[in-house]
């Protein structure tokens, strides 16, 4: 078992060579293999749940992933909250096929929920994503990460949705390293930070619902306030793209300014001057709202100095 931890970026397609030249462009300063691009892959994920998801609901994750004619099955389950950054459990076995193998699970603790295995015979494909991955290794500091860029679509019977994001995965060292090269990325290239996984995208679909965080009971807590409205404001900037819907501005604004309250001063005045320009935008037509929005490289580093400052005091 591994634990996997990693920041997803999300971005609008047109951005996609900005950063694919960007992150060229830091391969090209050294001639380390720990810091070079990979071979593009192309790679189909099937995604497997009960028509009732009780994998979902008792916080896993089950798929299939052929890639160069090679299947691997892949558990994946809820891990600890890293405030903004996926950290979960993983599991990965090669199969002969695109067959699922269940006595693989033997291996795996499973969630209370699920361990008497009355979902097994109920399986079905839920969904499915396929999408093109460019892979970069990068060494930040003393951090080793491996940085994938992915584009393509997850699909089910109930719709699909477009996938177009970037992922730091943490290898090796410190994880101040991830933020601080995504914060040199985020310079460059328009980018936002997003807790929402191809897993999440996929069950979407079928549900139509946005998934929020839970509030927590103690609201005099600042720490624990300030992780809940910013989990609040990325999940509302993604919806906004994933629905279109410009009205989505009011939520996001909202957050922001609850946000503003629970952090040092600093971050707050980073906050106010984002929201003062967020609300120069509002003036725009409705149908350049977003794709103007999407271009503002000061949204994605605002969300990533505030991510980097919760993840400290964590």
């Amino acid at each position: 078992m591994a634990t996997e931890l990693e920041l997803k970026l999300m971005l609008q397609s047109e951005y996609l060579k900005s950063a694919s030249d960007f992150l060229d462009g830091v391969c090209a300063l050294s001639d380390a293999d720990d810091q070079s691009r990979q071979p593009t892959l192309a790679l189909m994920n099937a995604y497997f749940d009960t028509e009732d998801a009780e994998l979902m609901q008792g916080g896993m994750a089950l798929r299939i992933r052929a890639v160069n004619n090679k299947f691997i099955q892949t558990v994946k389950t809820r891990g600890s909250n890293r405030i903004g950054m996926h950290a979960r459990g993983e599991w990965e076995w090669f199969v002969p096929s695109d067959q699922l193998d269940l006595s693989l699970l033997s291996d795996v603790p499973l969630p209370e929920s699920l361990q008497g295995m009355s979902w097994s015979n109920k399986l079905i494909e839920v969904y499915r994503t396929d999408f093109e991955r460019q892979v970069w290794n990068i060494q930040s500091q003393e951090s080793k990460m491996e940085v994938v860029c992915d584009q393509g679509l997850v699909t089910s019977p109930y719709g699909e949705d477009a996938i177009c994001e970037l992922e730091l995965e943490l290898k090796d060292g410190d994880e101040a390293g991830l933020y601080q090269f995504a914060l040199q990325l985020a310079e460059r290239v328009p980018v936002q930070v997003s807790i929402v996984s191809k897993a999440q995208k996929g069950v979407r679909l079928k549900y139509g619902q946005i998934e929020f965080p839970e509030k927590p009971d103690n609201t005099s807590n600042s720490l624990e306030l300030a992780a809940y409205w910013y989990e609040v404001w990325l999940v509302y900037w993604e919806a906004m793209y994933f629905m279109k819907d410009e009205a989505l501005m009011q939520p996001v604004r909202h957050s922001m300014a609850q946000l503003q309250a629970c952090v040092p001063s600093a971050l707050a005045q980073e906050l106010n001057s984002l929201d003062a320009k967020l609300e120069q935008q509002l003036i725009v037509e409705d149908d350049l709202l977003l794709k103007n929005l999407a271009g503002m490289t000061q949204i994605g580093m605002t969300m990533l100095l505030v991510g980097q400052w919760l993840n400290k005091q964590v």
